[in-house]
């Protein structure tokens, strides 16, 4: 959409991922993580089945960068703060122009699906003015299959997918070289914690008792995400990850975490102190058979003084192989492919969620009228 590049103009994030770090290799940028909904438009344009046909078109992604036009609504203020709705003008647009009406009255919109590059509270609000844009309480929003970082487990028409990483793949052989790497690198640390205290956001959080017992223990690490901007700079986390058997992924201003899906490319076995952080969540992207892959251990037991270390001691080195095993099978799958090739390489992100949207977009179609000459299976 045209009014994308505003949105960018006037965001004051950058967009942008910069050049490669040399430690890690080539595949690897500065991806800002709430960058999504321009990593998955760059992605989805190499998508093999796309039409610029409408009739054709099985279903229909819109190109909105809502979560970036988010930041105008969420923080801004006076003479400053939009008059209109956040995503008012996208409605507009699906109402008047006559080719985008005619696809969204088809269905009523159920075969239009949207990325939102941040968590459903940013997008959720209310009439007494509680935090958020209120775009999710749209009607024609609720039609639509959204997509976010962090989805609303009750909600019926939102799914979380992975967030973007600083690994994007341009090729088979960049991916085959980091699956290398994870594999064979050594791993001289038990466990480690990646992030900051945050008393102000997380009061009944368990960050500060994660931290008294990893700064106590010789066999973890801590990196201080207070001190070192982690956000924007992958390669000292992505190091600590990958010399570490285990990675802390507590919850955060909400709670997923970016995190997560470093340590699952890094080949570190996450351990998980709330169900929402993961399982309720990444249901595309993620094996079901969390045991496999993870460690959890409800918030509860760290409050009650349980000891982290001695649980994780109890696991035996072929079983921390077998579960690295199965988180380096999840690489592909989780990361979004590089830009700058059009070689096919695996069946990333955007493959895994397009094939669900279809699904899920096949099923509401059965439930619905269809109209005569629909049996397509493209994107438009």
């Amino acid at each position: 959409m045209e009014g994308n590049v505003s949105i960018l103009e006037d965001s004051s994030k950058s967009v942008a991922v910069s050049s490669s770090s040399p430690f890690l290799g080539s595949g690897w940028y500065r991806t800002d993580p709430y960058m999504l909904e321009v990593v998955f438009h760059r992605r989805l344009l190499r998508y093999a089945c796309l039409t610029k046909d409408p009739e054709m078109a099985d279903a229909f992604f819109l190109p909105y960068y809502t979560g970036i036009d988010a930041l105008r609504f969420l923080y801004g203020s006076g003479a400053s703060k939009p008059k209109e709705r956040h995503g008012s003008e996208l409605v507009k647009w699906l109402k008047q122009d006559a080719i985008a009406k005619k696809a969204w009255q088809k269905f009523d919109g159920r075969d239009h699906f949207l990325v939102m590059g941040r968590t459903a509270w940013d997008f959720d609000g209310s009439a007494d003015g509680g935090w958020g844009t209120g775009i999710l309480h749209i009607p024609e929003y609720e039609s639509m299959t959204i997509l976010l970082i962090e989805r609303e487990p009750w909600s019926v028409n939102q799914h979380a997918i992975p967030y973007p990483t600083s690994f994007h793949p341009s090729s088979a052989s960049e991916l085959d070289g980091w699956i290398r790497k994870v594999r064979s690198v050594a791993r001289p640390t038990l466990f480690t914690f990646v992030g900051s205290l945050r008393p102000e956001l997380m009061k009944n959080g368990i960050r500060e008792a994660l931290i008294d017992q990893c700064s106590s223990s010789k066999n973890c690490q801590l990196l201080d995400c207070k001190r070192l901007r982690c956000s924007h700079n992958p390669q000292p986390i992505i190091e600590t990850f990958l010399h570490s058997q285990f990675c802390l992924q507590p919850r955060g201003d909400t709670a997923t975490r970016r995190s997560l899906f470093d340590s699952i490319i890094s080949g570190c076995i996450p351990v998980l102190f709330h169900n929402d952080t993961a399982y309720s969540q990444y249901k595309w992207h993620l094996p079901a058979e969390a045991h496999q892959w993870s460690v959890y251990m409800y918030e509860e037991k760290i409050r009650g003084g349980a000891r982290l270390e001695d649980a994780l001691l109890q696991y035996t080195q072929e079983t921390i192989d077998a579960m690295r095993n199965a988180l380096i099978d999840m690489i592909p799958r989780t990361v979004y492919a590089g830009f700058s090739s059009e070689e096919e390489i695996h069946e990333d992100a955007v493959d895994v969620t397009v094939g669900e949207v279809l699904k899920i977009v096949s099923k509401k179609k059965r439930k619905w009228p269809t109209p005569p000459g629909s049996n397509s299976t493209d994107i438009h």
